[in-house]
């Protein structure tokens, strides 16, 4: 197949094969800056709402929901609701607040888990612009020359898949933690060595050739796309998810330093979905390597201080 490489100039007539649905999603693509706004803005949107009642659900008994959260206290309390009472607002903090007070059940376990997913989806979901729009170019030329080409969103299903498997994960590990005393609540930042660890971790592997492979292809998903199609829908599924893996790969420590700063903590979730967009879209390895040495000094101090106190 030759390589897509149709001039910008002529934006509003491409993917004239595609079907209705991935033309629309392949032109919202074709300018990834605005791409980028719009995509954050709407995750941004609905996972700040979610997360801010979740948030005021758990204020009345969660005395620190993790630094920088004193910003937030008066929008807190005017989204609270009373759990007793009636009504839609009522009835999501009843199923989607993680509290752990009665016990950790499936009831919690879901809600930790939505909780995982919408975080992940509001941080990665615009590093995805740059697959969708690639795999719209490749698949029009596909089409052109009669070829059977799988629709767009079964590439984003492989793609949110692999998010929805690292959510599973971490809910596992957050509630194990909990079990074991070495968290309060999922809700509720962790401290000690534990979290000096998870940053320590965080912070060195910003600087693993792992880190910066898993960058490049996240930065670059031309060759992946390109070198590997498929006209079966099962090989775009793959692709999708090789591509998630990818920006799993490069962003799974950052995402766990949200244990660290409280995963209700809507000034650092806001925080870590512009680094991602930042780091993603740009060039180099400045970014990453600052990150790292914050995080290194940052994990040290909370290991050298958890050590003085036993």
């Amino acid at each position: 197949m030759d390589s897509p490489n149709q001039p910008e100039t002529d934006w509003p007539h491409r993917y004239a094969h595609l079907a209705p649905v991935d033309r629309g999603l392949a032109h919202i693509g074709l300018r990834p800056r605005w791409t980028l706004y719009v995509l954050t803005s709407i995750t941004l949107i609905i996972a700040w709402v979610w997360l801010s009642f979740l948030a005021a659900g758990v204020a009345g008994s969660a005395v620190d929901l993790g630094p920088g959260m004193a910003l937030w206290q008066d929008l807190l309390a005017r989204l609270q609701v009373n759990p007793d009472q009636n009504g839609f607002l009522a009835l999501v903090l009843k199923l989607c607040t993680p509290q752990t007070i009665d016990g950790i059940g499936p009831g919690v376990f879901l809600s930790t888990l939505s909780m995982w997913f919408v975080m992940s989806l509001a941080m990665m979901l615009p590093s995805a612009a740059p697959m969708m729009r690639t795999y719209a170019d490749i698949a029009e030329v596909a089409s052109q020359k009669g070829e059977k080409v799988a629709p767009l969103y079964v590439l984003m299903m492989g793609y949110l898949c692999i998010w929805a498997a690292f959510s599973f994960a971490v809910t596992l590990f957050q509630l194990v933690i909990v079990q074991l005393g070495l968290a309060a609540d999922p809700v509720l930042p962790i401290h000690g060595l534990l979290a000096g660890f998870i940053l320590l971790l965080a912070g060195a592997y910003q600087f693993s050739a792992l880190k910066n492979a898993c960058l490049e292809k996240c930065r670059n998903p031309f060759a992946i796309l390109f070198g590997r199609w498929s006209p079966k829908s099962s090989g775009i599924f793959k692709l999708g998810a090789e591509q998630g893996l990818f920006c799993l790969g490069c962003c799974w420590t950052l995402m766990l330093v949200m244990l660290v700063v409280g995963t209700m903590n809507l000034a650092w979730m806001a925080f870590f979905t512009l680094f991602a967009i930042v780091e993603k879209s740009g060039k180099g390895k400045v970014t990453s390597y600052l990150s790292g040495g914050i995080l290194l000094v940052w994990g040290g101090i909370l290991c050298l201080a958890s050590l003085t106190t036993i």
